[in-house]
């Protein structure tokens, strides 16, 4: 275990200074040791120790925390030591693999980069982009920024399932967490699943991996996102997902499903689709959107 030790009357200005660089582990309980305090840290900061009486050593046997650091609380404090203003703050990010997404919201914009740079040192993150705007057209496009790091690319890693995807051309959305890890325990084995909407794979690879199906169809129109798709079936060698690009309109098989995959909120669109995919009696998965208020009238009048 790396550590700075340093004598007990400067360890709180040698911590200060520690933080603001993102520098200290922790991970790791900040122990004393006789006259000295051990600083555990993360790399060789870009600090004079000497001006501390302070060195570098290695200690095997500090203590772990036994709860993990809270990163909204380590975000705060490293904002401030940084210089950016009381309520400026980041309330919501996500994280796709080594990158990640946040929101900025108009008080914050004058403090984006400075905001991105410490969000990457304190969750260890390679990139932060911005999300600007959201998701746009039938290709289901973000819109995105790149304000810290280097590289859109990334492998993101979720219930055993690798998702190689670029997130400057490719939609991500944690929010689906729950159904892509309940859907493939209410799949039967041998069953036949058509997706309508498979992007890089959100739903059809769980599935594929964790239930004992027969077959997946897997449709994108999208031709980035069934790159992407391609390579996520490698990736996961998930033998029985057969890709198809283009429209569903014109690529999904008929008669054939026993699941319909419908993960689009232009999905009514697609229900004569979907209903021809199915071989009979059979499920369709569907997605709408209506304001709170209206629910659920305004489904039942579609």
């Amino acid at each position: 275990m790396r550590v700075v030790a340093v004598p007990k009357r400067n360890a709180e200005s040698l911590r200060q200074e520690l933080h603001a660089k993102a520098a200290i582990d922790r991970s790791v309980r900040i122990t004393k040791r006789g006259d000295e305090v051990l600083i555990p840290v993360t790399d060789q900061a870009s600090l004079d120790l000497a001006l501390f009486g302070a060195r570098y050593e290695d200690y095997p046997t500090l203590t772990r925390r036994s709860t993990p650091p809270d990163p909204r609380r380590d975000l705060e404090e490293q904002l401030r030591a940084r210089g950016v203003p009381p309520g400026v703050a980041l309330h919501r990010w996500e994280r796709i693999g080594d990158i990640l997404v946040i929101r900025v919201s108009a008080v914050a914009r004058p403090h984006a980069e400075l905001i991105a740079a410490v969000c990457g040192e304190v969750l260890r993150v390679r990139t932060v982009v911005e999300d600007r705007s959201g998701i746009h057209g039938p290709m289901r496009t973000p819109d995105v920024r790149v304000l810290w790091g280097d590289g859109t690319e990334t492998i993101h890693l979720e219930g055993g399932v690798r998702y190689a995807l670029d997130v400057g051309h490719i939609m991500f959305s944690s929010g689906n967490l729950a159904e892509r890890v309940t859907l493939p325990t209410r799949v039967r084995p041998g069953d036949v699943v058509v997706d309508l909407f498979a992007g890089i794979g959100y739903f059809a690879l769980p599935i594929a991996l964790r239930s004992r199906v027969r077959v997946v169809y897997a449709c994108e129109v999208n031709p980035v996102a069934f790159r992407y798709l391609t390579t996520n079936i490698r990736l996961n060698r998930a033998t029985n997902v057969i890709p198809r690009l283009g429209d569903c309109r014109e690529v999904a098989p008929r008669a054939v499903a026993d699941w319909v995959l419908m993960g689009h909120f232009d999905a009514r669109e697609y229900l004569d689709v979907a209903f021809d995919a199915l071989r009979g009696r059979g499920t369709i998965l569907y997605h709408e959107l209506c304001p709170k208020e209206q629910y659920p009238d305004a489904l039942t009048r579609r």
